[in-house]
C-alpha cells in the first residue's frame, strides 16, 4: 500500500529514533529469539544496547527528587505550521508520524531544558488486544499503560536529528513520553493516526496527510507533572543521548482505538513467512543504576502510609520527647 507521492527524501533519517543508525543497521525484533531485545547489546552492530544509561525505566515516584522546572514553551504544537509536513509510516518497527519542516517550525524549550530542541517525529509502543495491560515502555511504580506516545526532539545546535544521534552528547535529544490510557470515550486527537492505520499496514508503507493536524490535540492539557532523566533511545541502537521526560497525566484513549492500533499493523515478513501482527513492541525497563530521576512536582506516592508498627514507635518517642521538655 505504498503511496510514493508520500515517500519524502529524508524520511528514512526522520524515523531514525526508532531505527539501527547506519552503522548498527543489523535486524532486530521484540521477540524472545537471539534478535529479541534480551540480546540487542551482542545482535546488533556497534550497539550501545548493554550500557548504563539505557531506557525505558521503571520510574519509582517516592524515589524522584523534586525539582523546580520553568514552564514548557511548545511552539507549533496548537496550531501546525503551514510548512510542515506529516507523514505516516510503517517502519517495520513502529508506526511513526514525520515531521518536516523548512524552518523547523515545531520546537519546545523551557522545563529545564537548555536552548531549544526541533520536533523530528513521534511513534507509538503499545501491547497487544489479548492483554491491554502491558505495552508502555516506563512504567510508573511498576505499572505498566497498554501504550505510550514519544515525540522527538533534537537539539538545535545541531543540523538534523542523525547529527544529534551521532554526537554522543547525553543532551543531544529530548523525547516527550505520554503514557497511553484506555478510556470510554474517543479521543479526537488520534483520529487521524487511528483512521488511517488502513494505510500504513504493511512495513514500508507510508501516508502523506493531506490536512495537518496540531499535536497538542493528542495530548493531556496539563503537563506541569512530569518525570525527567538521562536516557536512551529504546530501539537499537540505543544510544545513550535522550534527555527524557515522561508526563504523569496521562493519553486517553478508547478501547476501540486502542484495538485499531494494535490490531492495524505489521512487522516485516520473515523470509518465507508472512508477516505478523505488529504487537508488543515494547522494551522491558532497564536498570536505573546510578542515576537519579527528579520530578516536577511532590508525588502523593511519597506521602506513604507507615505500618502501625512504625506508628506506634513514632507516638512513643513524641511522648518521650515531650515529657523531657516539661
Amino acid at each position: 500500500m505504498l503511496n510514493q507521492a508520500a515517500v519524502l527524501p529524508t524520511l528514512l533519517l526522520l524515523v531514525l529514533a526508532t531505527t539501527p543508525s547506519a552503522e548498527g543497521a543489523t535486524a532486530w525484533d521484540y521477540g524472545s529469539g537471539s534478535t529479541g531485545p534480551a540480546n540487542w547489546a551482542t545482535a546488533v552492530t556497534n550497539s550501545s544496547c548493554g550500557g548504563s544509561s539505557q531506557s525505558p525505566i521503571n520510574i519509582v515516584s517516592a524515589s524522584a527528587t523534586q525539582q523546580t522546572y520553568t514552564a514548557f514553551t511548545l511552539t507549533g504544537y496548537d496550531t501546525v505550521p503551514s510548512d510542515v509536513t506529516m507523514t505516516m509510516s510503517n517502519n517495520g518497527h513502529s508506526v511513526v508520524v514525520a515531521l518536516t519542516s523548512a524552518s523547523n517550525a515545531i520546537s519546545m524549550s523551557g522545563g529545564g531544558l537548555t536552548g531549544t530542541y526541533i520536533a523530528a517525529q513521534f511513534h507509538f509502543h503499545w501491547g497487544s488486544q489479548s492483554d491491554l495491560t502491558v505495552g508502555s515502555e516506563h512504567t510508573l511504580n511498576g505499572n505498566a499503560y497498554p501504550g505510550e506516545l514519544h515525540i522527538v526532539h533534537y537539539s538545535s545546535t545541531y543540523s538534523s536529528l542523525g547529527d544529534a544521534v551521532a554526537s554522543g552528547s547525553a543532551t543531544a535529544l529530548a523525547v516527550l513520553g505520554f503514557f497511553m490510557e484506555v478510556d470510554g470515550d474517543d479521543n479526537s486527537g488520534l483520529a487521524p493516526i487511528v483512521d488511517n492505520m488502513q494505510n500504513v499496514n504493511d512495513s514500508g508503507d507510508s501516508y502523506q496527510f493531506t490536512t495537518n493536524f496540531a499535536l497538542n490535540t493528542m495530548l493531556p492539557s496539563s503537563k506541569t507533572n512530569f518525570f525527567r532523566y538521562s536516557g536512551s533511545l529504546t530501539t537499537p541502537s540505543c544510544n545513550e543521548v535522550v534527555v527524557w521526560t515522561v508526563f504523569e497525566n496521562t493519553i486517553k484513549i478508547s478501547q476501540s482505538q486502542m484495538n485499531t492500533l494494535v490490531t492495524g499493523a505489521y512487522y516485516t515478513a520473515e523470509a518465507g513467512q508472512a508477516a505478523a501482527v505488529m504487537a508488543d513492541n515494547y522494551r522491558p525497563v532497564q536498570n536505573l543504576n546510578t542515576r537519579t530521576v527528579y520530578s516536577s512536582f511532590a508525588s502523593a506516592a511519597s506521602l506513604r502510609v507507615l505500618p502501625a508498627w512504625q506508628l506506634l514507635v513514632a507516638a512513643v518517642a513524641c511522648a518521650v520527647a515531650a515529657a523531657r521538655r516539661q
